[in-house]
């Protein structure tokens, strides 16, 4: 059993793992790469039901795409189907088409999933992360990391700056 995430005081880099981060992501379409990268969550305590996860994520990509440019996608949804919080990070190169509002291909996907009780851990956890992706340097640094440890440590790194 984990512990809960923190609300008030966010750091996505203690809950991100190596496990949860893949920089060659293989499928060269939104949907087969969304599949790909949730198979990384399989197994992780906090994923109670990972069809009905993936079946959620694809529900809100239906509604609108999570391609909010610049090249990052963050599918993400609320759920029943994930006790507190899951997140894994991916990145494809070249990007793929993911209907972002700027139609530019996407190479970095951030997937999260927080319970349905969790609306203000999920509202903080979009900004949050918004936040981060407006900070010069960091989506780049998301682009170029080597490993899944430079993921990491580039997370703690601007997330220290805050």
């Amino acid at each position: 059993m984990s512990i809960p995430f923190d609300e008030k005081n966010i750091c996505m880099a203690e809950k991100l793992s190596s496990q949860n981060i893949v920089l060659n992501l293989k499928s060269d379409n939104k949907t087969d790469l969304i599949k790909e990268l949730a198979e990384r969550l399989k197994g992780h305590p906090n994923l109670l039901n990972f069809n009905q996860f993936v079946k959620d994520i694809f529900k809100r990509e239906e509604d609108t795409s999570t391609g909010v440019g610049d090249g990052i996608a963050i599918p993400h949804a609320r759920t029943n189907a994930v006790n507190d919080f899951v997140v894994a990070i991916g990145r494809r190169q070249p990007g793929i088409d993911f209907n972002a509002v700027d139609g530019q291909p996407v190479e970095v996907v951030i997937m999260m999933g927080t319970s349905l009780e969790r609306v203000s851990l999920y509202l903080r956890l979009l900004a949050h992360l918004s936040h981060l992706l407006k900070r010069p340097g960091f989506n780049e640094g998301l682009k170029t990391a080597a490993t899944p440890q430079e993921v990491i440590d580039l997370f703690f790194r601007y997330e220290a700056r805050d």
